[in-house]
């Protein structure tokens, strides 16, 4: 856990967040980018997605006491390359302890800028360079001369943060040790599973019971059915099969699976790839769950 604070200059004229040290649960082999978007989501938490400021406008502070304040990023000159993999920067990275004191800031607001901001503001704070080797012998201090924004990117490097992708099989490491890898995903996503199974056994529940509602369907909804049954009957299809597909298709795919995969249609959230990707498993569970061939594994 870590106690953010963000910066008056970073609050948008019609919300009211709460500003002072606000307790934010974070992981050390978070990236900084993670632990903005932990504490935008905790301090914002009843505010509109896009009502939120913008974690790429904002910059994370560590105030690290008698040591001065520093600006954490993403990459910047401490940042570990191996050959041709870049390691993206952590809390552990930067020696960050549990109840740090971080402060979210815009970036006109940051060191690089500071010379204004101190003219403007009364009580100017005093930011100084951070000496990393306190904290680990090899890794250089940050200062504004070896910055991110003016250190030259090397082209052709792979970023990684937890694992590092491989694009062929024959890069990747021993099969013990990918096994080993796949046994903890695999107990990660039984107790996943486990505390997100209630809410989706409610959606279903929700989707497909009848018992919640006044009649056993919506009006509209037999209206559809009926006249695709009509059409069939028109037509001369026998087929039980087409019939339940154009159902299919036409609720099911064309509203619901639609819903699920994208809850931001509906809901001013943010939707991010893990995310999407845990959805698209949701909604193809429930497809296979209205179709009538034979499920595959």
């Amino acid at each position: 856990t870590v106690y953010v604070t963000i910066a008056l200059q970073t609050v948008f004229s019609n919300l009211d967040p709460a500003t002072e040290n606000v307790p934010v649960k974070v992981l050390d082999c978070d990236t900084i980018a993670q632990v903005k978007e932990k504490a935008l989501d905790t301090i914002y938490r009843a505010t509109p997605y896009s009502q939120r400021p913008r974690k790429e406008d904002l910059d994370l502070e560590w105030r690290t006491g008698a040591s001065g304040r520093v600006i954490l990023y993403d990459e910047d000159s401490t940042t570990k390359t191996e050959a041709d993999w870049k390691k993206r920067n952590t809390l552990n990275h930067y020696r960050v302890p549990d109840g740090a004191s971080l402060s979210l800031i815009s970036k006109q607001s940051s060191i690089y800028n500071l010379s204004i901001l101190s003219e403007k503001t009364d009580k100017s704070h005093k930011y100084e360079t951070l000496n990393l080797s306190k904290f680990s012998s090899a890794s250089p201090p940050l200062s504004r001369a070896t910055s991110p924004l003016n250190h030259d990117h090397d082209g052709g490097m792979k970023v990684w943060h937890l694992v590092k992708h491989h694009d062929t099989d024959a890069q990747k490491e021993g099969e013990r040790g990918n096994k080993m890898v796949s046994e903890i995903y695999l107990t990660r996503l039984l107790a996943t599973k486990g505390t997100l199974q209630k809410f989706v056994d409610d959606l279903f529940e929700t989707i497909f019971s009848t018992a919640h509602r006044g009649s056993a369907l919506p009006l509209a909804i037999k209206y559809m059915f009926d006249f695709l049954d009509d059409q069939a009957l028109h037509h001369g299809i026998s087929d039980p099969e087409v019939v339940h597909t154009w159902k299919s298709n036409s609720l099911p795919l064309r509203f619901w699976v639609n819903l699920i995969k994208n809850p931001n249609f509906v809901f001013d959230i943010h939707k991010s790839n893990i995310v999407d990707s845990c959805l698209s498993v949701v909604a193809q569970t429930f497809m296979d769950s209205c179709s009538t061939s034979d499920h595959r594994l």
